[in-house]
């Protein structure tokens, strides 16, 4: 009768993993975890998966940093300053000798008309990056997936290793007895009770290894799921069922797994957008040949000290002067000066004013080799970007036909380890019931038991090898990832 150690989950996890819908119901309560939960657990903590998700952040961001580009800029100036010595007043157009202190106050507005359509271009780059960012969330999905599969895969393994090493020294305790009272009534020498506490011994010491097998595991396993405190300490897993090695169908090659794997996986995506931005970032490099128009309009207003305004009127005398041809003139002399105050700031405010509206043109004719370079460089980041996804694509390829030729490399070394331990099985049933007759020694008795223990280990490790390969080639089909 085969060994089969895992236990089958029935939900699609790698939909959930791949789409992050709402969560499901548990399978496992308490400290017990299910793969299930292990994943739902690791989407919501993973320190990993946080930073990649933080891309689409940067992303949305950068998206509406270039919706703004089309948009007119808006800015407030003001100035404030005491001048001394001599200078010409800016505001009454006369000369200054004395301090004098003067304000300023602007707003101002630009706007891009023409720049070659680079804001365009910018905002296609953007919304690009914003998709690029999302294929790189579910490829790190993905990741965190495969490594949490291993590691939960891990943490059943070496529980079933202790389980074995408990049942051994279990049966060697057994025997201990037994070879006591067989001794103690001399009908068995004492060197065999020695020999049976020697495998006793031994037994011990692997269980004490199985457990710190376990633990390890467990360490891993909570590490990834990001627990701790008293939650990893007493972290299980859901134990397995019995119908899993039936359950596992290797595919009959690996060609629909690369074809699915080429047209869906995240992977392919990405290197396809790294394709399409290093094209934008082609034609951005292009349109700094293109003409730029640009407009802006702005208005301002300023006060000055120095800038007086009569309040008084000055008063005059009309006085009468004979010319030398002997006329007499009357004019009017001032006895008395006008007095002056300075202008209000809101009547300066008022009476400064200005507005101004500019458009203006830049043509690029030679700037040093710069455009062309940047071309240059454009297209031979077009050629790296296509070159990276031909890689891509055949390292996917590569990675699944090993997949699938590991899956059946396993296949075969558990079936032969599976037949093997059932040699080994009927072997030890066998010198068992020899030992116990006195037909055999325990020397023998104890190679019966190492060849046994061996099978069980070997048998072991290659099956869930066998699964675990299984569900990685399942994986690149596109079928749920699940044990």
């Amino acid at each position: 009768m085969r060994p089969t150690f895992l236990r089958e989950v029935s939900a699609s996890l790698l939909a959930f993993l791949l789409v992050c819908t709402s969560a499901t119901a548990q399978s496992s309560e308490g400290n017990v975890w299910s793969l299930q939960r292990c994943l739902e657990h690791a989407l919501e903590h993973n320190l990993q998966l946080q930073q990649a998700e933080l891309g689409l952040v940067r992303g949305a961001l950068a998206e509406t940093s270039a919706k703004g580009a089309f948009l007119p800029n808006l800015n407030a100036s003001s100035s404030y300053g005491v001048n001394i010595g001599q200078r010409i007043d800016p505001f009454t157009n006369e000369f200054a000798s004395d301090a004098v202190q003067s304000s300023n106050y602007g707003m101002s507005s630009g706007l891009t008309l023409f720049n070659g359509f680079q804001n365009h271009l910018n905002l296609r780059r953007a919304r690009l990056g914003l998709e690029l960012a999302q294929t790189n969330v579910e490829i790190a999905q993905n990741t965190l997936a495969l490594n949490l599969a291993s590691a939960y895969l891990n943490v059943l393994f070496q529980k079933e290793f202790l389980t074995i090493a408990q049942l051994n020294a279990d049966a060697t305790g057994r025997q201990v007895d037994r070879v006591q009272k067989l001794v103690n009534a001399g009908a068995a020498a004492e060197s065999d009770l020695y020999d049976v506490l020697a495998q006793q011994a031994a037994d011990q010491s692997s269980v004490v290894a199985a457990e710190n097998g376990v633990t390890i595991s467990k360490l891993a396993l909570s590490q990834l799921l990001q627990l701790s405190g008293e939650e990893a300490d007493n972290l299980d897993v859901a134990p397995p069922s019995d119908d899993l090695i039936e359950s596992t169908q290797l595919p009959y090659s690996a060609d629909a797994a690369v074809t699915f794997a080429l047209q869906a996986f995240p992977d392919m995506k990405a290197a396809e957008l790294q394709v399409t931005d290093a094209y934008l970032g082609l034609d951005l490099a292009k349109a700094q040949r293109m003409p730029r128009i640009t407009g802006s309009y702005s208005v301002g207003s300023g006060y000055s000290q120095n800038r007086q305004t009569l309040v008084t009127d000055p008063v005059t005398q009309d006085v009468t002067i004979e010319t030398v041809e002997g006329f007499l003139l009357t004019t009017p002399v001032v006895i008395e000066d006008g007095e002056f105050e300075t202008m209000s700031f809101q009547d300066q405010f008022s009476n400064n004013l200005n507005q101004s509206v500019f458009f203006s043109l830049s043509l690029p004719i030679f700037n040093g080799f710069g455009i062309e370079t940047n071309i240059d460089r454009a297209e031979v980041d077009v050629l790296a970007a296509k070159l990276s996804q031909e890689q891509t694509a055949q390292a996917l390829t590569q990675t699944v036909e090993q997949s699938w030729a590991d899956a059946r490399a396993a296949q075969r070394t558990f079936e032969a380890n599976d037949r093997a331990l059932e040699a080994a099985s009927l072997a030890m049933t066998n010198a068992e019931a020899r030992f116990e007759a006195g037909a055999i020694s325990a020397l023998e008795y104890a190679d019966a038991r190492t060849r046994l223990d061996n099978a069980r280990i070997n048998a072991l490790r290659t099956q869930y090898d066998f699964v675990f390969k299984t569900r990685i080639l399942d994986f690149y089909l596109g079928r749920p990832l699940s044990l």
